[in-house]
Formats: C-alpha cells, sequence, structure tokens
C-alpha cells in the first residue's frame, strides 16, 4: 500500500473545492483507495481527486468517483455517525468504504452493484480491509434493499433517470436521497437533493456532473415513454404552446423532473401524459388532452424563468408533481 502521505494529499486537495467535517476529511485518509482496483495506477493518479477506472468487464466499467464530489455527497446528506445508508452503484467498493468510516462501528452501508463481478470485488475489498460495517449486495439498485430498512439516506453514484418509489418507502421520514439523474434529451446530469418530509418530498439541484449510466431499471425511462408515446399516438392536434428558443435545455430539465415524461424519436423530443402527448418543434404542438405540461410551463413563467439551480420541486410520497418554488442564492 501506498504511504499514508498520499491520502493526506488527497485530503488537502477535497478541502480545496469546499468545507467538510472532520469525520468525512478523516475518513479519505484511512481508506486505501489501490485495494479496489484491479490496475496499477501510480500514486499521484490514484490520489488525484479525480475519476479513476478500477476494473471492466467486457463492455462495462466500473469507475471510483471524483473524491470531492463523493464528499459533497456526503456533506449534503448530513452523513453521520449511527446513520444507516443505502448507495445504488457501489461498483468495486471505494465509496461505500469512505462512508462506513464516517458511520462508524453502530452506522451500515448497505451497497448494492448491478455488475456481479464489480460486487464480488467490493466484497473482497471489504474482507481484506476488515471492514464490519458495509454489506455488499449483486442487485439492481431500483429494488433497493428492504432487509436493512429504514435509512437515513440513500446515496447514488450512478446516473439514473427516475427515483424509484422503493427509495422513497425505505427512506425514513427526514431522509436524504443525493442522485445524479440521467436527463439524456440535453446530455445533462444534475445531481438532485430529495427530501423526505412528512407526506412530502422536495428536490432542489445541487451540482452538475457526469457519472456512467445506470444500467437495468434504472436507465429505461426513455423507453417506457416511448411505449406509451406509441400507444398514445396519433392524436388530434389539440393547439400549441410557445416557450422562448434561449430556455429550451432548462424546460427540458424542468420537465423531466416534474413529470418524468420525456423521451426522444427521430431526434424530436416528446412529452407524454397519460391521455395525450406533445412534440417540441420551437413550440410545444399538443395533441389530446396535454394538461401537465401548460401549467409546470405557466408556473414556471410565474417565477420568471429561474433556472433550475434555484428552484425547488416539491412532489407528494409518489413523486407525483405539486408545486415548484423558487429559492434563489449565488452562482
Amino acid at each position: 500500500m501506498f504511504a499514508n502521505s498520499w491520502r493526506s494529499e488527497l485530503v488537502r486537495q477535497i478541502l480545496l473545492t469546499g468545507q467538510y467535517d472532520k469525520d468525512i476529511l478523516e475518513a479519505f485518509e484511512k481508506v486505501p483507495r489501490e485495494i479496489f482496483c484491479e490496475y496499477d495506477y501510480p500514486p499521484e493518479v490514484l490520489y488525484s481527486d479525480d475519476v479513476v477506472v478500477t476494473s471492466k468487464d467486457k463492455e462495462d466499467q466500473s469507475t471510483s468517483s471524483q473524491p470531492s464530489l463523493m464528499a459533497l455527497f456526503m456533506k449534503v446528506v448530513d452523513l453521520r455517525k449511527d446513520m444507516k445508508v443505502l448507495e445504488i452503484g457501489s461498483g468495486t467498493g471505494y465509496n461505500a468504504c469512505v462512508m462506513a468510516q464516517v458511520v462508524g462501528e453502530n452506522g451500515l452501508i448497505v451497497g448494492l452493484e448491478y455488475n456481479k463481478k464489480f460486487s464480488e470485488a467490493a466484497m473482497l475489498a471489504v474482507h481484506k480491509l476488515g471492514v464490519k460495517n458495509v454489506v455488499f449486495l449483486n442487485e439492481d439498485g431500483a429494488v433497493g434493499c428492504e432487509e436493512f430498512s429504514p435509512y437515513d439516506a440513500i446515496v447514488v453514484t450512478v446516473a439514473v433517470d427516475v427515483i424509484p418509489l422503493t427509495w422513497l418507502r425505505q427512506l425514513k421520514d427526514g431522509g436524504r436521497i443525493i442522485a445524479p439523474i440521467d436527463i439524456a434529451c440535453v446530455n445533462s446530469q444534475p445531481a438532485i437533493l430529495f427530501e423526505r418530509s412528512s407526506g412530502f418530498v422536495h428536490a432542489s439541484e445541487v451540482i452538475e456532473t457526469r457519472f456512467l449510466k445506470a444500467k437495468g431499471l434504472l436507465g429505461q425511462l426513455n423507453q417506457k415513454n416511448l411505449e406509451r408515446l406509441s400507444a398514445l399516438y396519433p392524436k388530434g392536434f389539440s393547439g400549441s404552446v410557445r416557450v422562448r428558443d434561449f430556455f429550451e435545455a432548462e424546460i427540458f430539465r424542468i420537465l423531466h423532473l416534474t413529470c418524468w415524461s420525456l423521451c426522444k424519436k427521430e431526434q424530436k423530443i416528446y412529452h407524454v401524459e397519460e391521455n395525450g402527448y406533445a412534440v417540441y418543434n420551437g413550440e410545444w404542438e399538443l395533441f389530446g388532452a396535454v394538461e401537465k405540461l401548460p401549467k409546470v410551463l405557466e408556473r414556471w413563467k410565474e417565477l420568471g424563468f429561474a433556472d433550475l439551480r434555484n428552484l425547488q420541486i416539491t412532489y407528494d410520497e409518489s413523486m407525483n408533481f405539486l408545486q415548484m418554488n423558487s429559492i434563489r442564492r449565488g452562482r
């Protein structure tokens, strides 16, 4: 293993990006990153504040995410001692083991990894390090893990296109989810913080990211919406809604998160509802009964066309959109 000085150097780099609790910083000093890699990286690469590929399996690969971004994820879910955390997309296990140091011996990290090879590598690394408060399972992350629920937090380290209701059911009231949301139609992956509170879920953007896309059920929203679109097609034209052109990318990001409704077909972006759909051609052309889209656009207009970074979205506990409000903050 490399000398502890390299881990101290990594902590120094993490500190350049923001302020973090002492427990989080000390956790990065305690866990050797090389244990989780099948490749022989030099220490200046392994302990840089950068993404590192840890393993490959045919066309799949596992990466150890940028450490400062993982520290930010731990910070926004308020990671601390004695917490029980579900991690989605554990790869070969580095981030889970860092979090295990933060939650301590009375806490627990449950890591789900879709790829069997990567999951087995994570199990082997935990065994080598003698970490007792981490459990790795080779599962589709969409199902969560009811056995160890409820969780104080869910930390997602792959880009998912939807938040499954199973996660909310396994999350304590007051619990938090941090997840990169893959909005494929505009090539955007905002990390969104979801907070469950008294029958509601509140969502706000933390930072734009770039993660590997999730496998399995967490990456099928586009296909599901295409199937919904096919079932509705064709519907009669029923109207149009205009949005100024320079807001195009932002409205797609907002619609994805409010309605989980977008799909792309033949280079065109569609919004799909229960009894109608809309296609974007510089303006939204509506077909059939389209009710949600005009309401979202009208509310967005009332908020001065604020970008997603300055909005809070509220859902019920079935992730149905309820409201959108402004939360002004500096860039």
